[in-house]
């Protein structure tokens, strides 16, 4: 089964659908991870992989989100995530679930994430340099001009998550260039590690360059400890360290004179953005609302991927006058994630298991997981990066000898699973494969309903959208993008009578995702916009005040308000909004 972990491990890192699912940097990545862990499930040994620190961590790790998705504040959204995301405690288990039943064959998964990595370093360095087959451009560049920044988002939906990814994959294929015997794959291996660094560098990204940094460093102190070793044991040293300062060195030139060139103009623009903004834009602050929010539900958290919602009501006035319009959707930090959404208990669960790995591990995997880490100290986990991170820890685990079997019984009919185990373990299985299914069949209804929208055919549209509610997982929907999707066909068609039927279903959308959105706030103020074409005063001023009470310190409901009573007369009223749009705004808005 090595071989399916490193096709599922690849195929995830690779898979984006557009056209073909709404969702289409997210929903086939976590649909592939749910069959394959079923796939996994069905077909591992009898006999237990591993023993030791690692399964009891992971248990305690499946308990600890369990518990905080049973206590949650919204236990459906807590269990299947978020649109963006989807980490919510399905996805999370059949990560734990692959991570345990995987790591067999430690070359053979090396060999898949390096061949998987080396295409999508390809493609983002292809985004980099204007070729693009699959998305459009405008989506990654920022900025107009001398001063536009390209951020390749690769395969990974994101610059910053395709950073974290590359880190962690040169890192690997470094470690498979030193377990190697082929000397072709020895050569690939050092390839897919040098372009998957030249691709975090095309990404911009802070973190993931601080990353490569940190684990390139343990890398080459690894390898001098190894040579000295190998010196004072009187044998042939290994590595040639004149042959690496030179490598080093022409490396450097080459960046240099890359950065200086006309093509690195994008890579300074990103460079002039760092010396703007050297603390990360608002992550500081961020943190520290962040451990705020998580000391309110200290012992089990507020549940995962409830962030975006639950966060407002612990926004300082401070942040939010600094990013007056910017929705924060989790705390930029793997590990005060862990604290915010499970609490102490899956913080110290979390923080134990990657100190055991770095600690107990094969450090051959050190470098890797080290720059993930790192990494990680600046955004949150997605599925894929949090899948090769786990794979990482349970291959660092496996090479250190906590028990695993033989790899050569691993075709044994003593390992194979037995038809009662089969039996046993066929409901779970069966439960992820029917989450993949509704979840591909509920995206693929989704992106029909988005064509059909753009071809202003609602009724249609209509159609398809149901089968997407009929099929959709429990917990956040689509219905806020619907709404809004119908109010634009509304506003900018010649036709009166496709008019006269959108605007009441946008409306009626609009209700529902006040109670299906993962950002109700956003929700309560679209709905007062929809309600005001229909001159429903009295129906603005409740969803306008809806909103201020899901997001506080949000200048935009408040400034919409002092419009609305200024308009009814109702000037005291609405010079104490004013006031309050006014601070909240901190001079970002000019109207205001």
């Amino acid at each position: 089964m090595a071989f399916f972990e490193a096709a599922v491990l690849g195929l995830i890192a690779l898979a984006v659908t557009p056209g073909w699912l709404f969702y289409f940097d997210v929903t086939p990545k976590i649909v592939l991870l749910l069959a394959g862990a079923a796939v996994l499930l069905l077909h591992s040994p009898r006999r237990p992989v591993f023993r030791g620190w690692f399964p009891a961590l992971l248990l305690l790790s499946l308990i600890s989100v369990a518990l905080s998705t049973i206590l949650s504040g919204n236990a459906a959204l807590s269990l299947f995530g978020t649109s963006w995301r989807r980490f919510g405690l399905a996805t999370q288990a059949a990560i734990l679930l692959f991570a345990f039943l995987g790591g067999r064959d430690a070359k053979t998964i090396l060999r898949g994430i390096a061949t998987a990595s080396a295409a999508a370093a390809l493609y983002g360095i292809a985004q980099y340099f204007g070729w693009d087959p699959i998305l459009p451009a405008s989506a990654y560049h920022i900025g107009e001009g001398r001063w536009t920044i390209v951020r390749p988002p690769g395969t990974l939906g994101y610059a910053t998550y395709f950073a974290n990814w590359l880190v962690i994959a040169a890192l690997l294929a470094a470690a498979l260039a030193g377990i190697e015997k082929s000397p072709a794959w020895r050569r690939f291996a050092w390839t897919a590690a040098a372009l998957c660094a030249i691709a975090t560098v095309f990404t911009g990204s802070r973190a993931g360059l601080l990353g490569l940094v940190c684990g390139a460093g343990l890398l080459a102190c690894r390898r001098a400890f190894a040579r000295r070793a190998s010196l004072k044991a009187g044998g042939r040293p290994k590595g040639l360290p004149h042959k690496a300062l030179l490598v080093g060195v022409l490396v450097s030139a080459a960046a240099t004179a890359f950065y200086f060139s006309p093509p690195g103009g994008q890579l300074r623009s990103r460079a002039r953005w760092f010396a703007e903004d050297p603390w990360g834009g608002a992550r500081p602050m961020l943190w520290r609302d962040s451990l705020h929010m998580a000391s309110a539900r200290l012992a089990f958290g507020h549940g995962p991927e409830v962030f975006t919602a639950a966060f407002p009501a612990f926004e300082s006035k401070k942040l939010a006058e600094a990013y007056p319009d910017f929705s924060h959707e989790s705390p930029h930090n793997i590990f005060l994630d862990a604290l915010v959404s499970q609490g102490l208990t899956g913080f110290l669960i979390f923080a134990a298991l990657c100190f055991c790995a770095l600690r107990y591990g094969d450090r051959r995997f050190v470098p890797a997981l080290a720059a993930g880490l790192v990494a990680h100290q600046f955004s949150v986990f997605t599925a894929p990066t949090a899948l090769l991170f786990y794979v990482v820890i349970a291959l660092a685990a496996r090479g250190a000898g906590s028990g695993i079997t033989n790899d050569s019984n691993m075709t044994d009919d003593k390992n194979r699973s037995s038809v009662p185990l089969i039996l046993a373990r066929a409901p779970v299985a069966l439960v992820l494969l029917y989450l993949a299914v509704r979840l591909a069949v509920s995206d693929h209804a989704l992106a029909r309903t988005y064509h059909s929208m753009a071809a202003a055919d609602l009724t249609a549209a209509g159609e398809h959208y149901r089968q997407y509610e009929r099929w959709r997982l429990p917990g956040t929907a689509a219905d806020l993008w619907f709404s809004r999707a119908l109010a634009a066909l509304a506003s900018h068609s010649g036709n009166g009578m496709l008019r006269a039927r959108a605007l009441p279903e946008a409306i009626a959308a609009g209700e529902r995702a006040t109670h299906t959105a993962e950002d109700p706030f956003n929700a309560w103020y679209s709905l007062s916009a929809f309600r005001a074409a229909v001159n429903d005063a009295v129906g603005v001023e409740a969803s306008l005040r809806a909103a201020i009470t899901a997001r506080p310190n949000w200048f935009k409901p408040h400034w919409a308000l002092v419009r609305l009573l200024y308009l009814e007369g109702r000037v005291l009223d609405a010079d104490i909004e004013a006031v309050l749009a006014l601070d909240l705004n901190a001079g970002d808005n000019e109207v205001v």
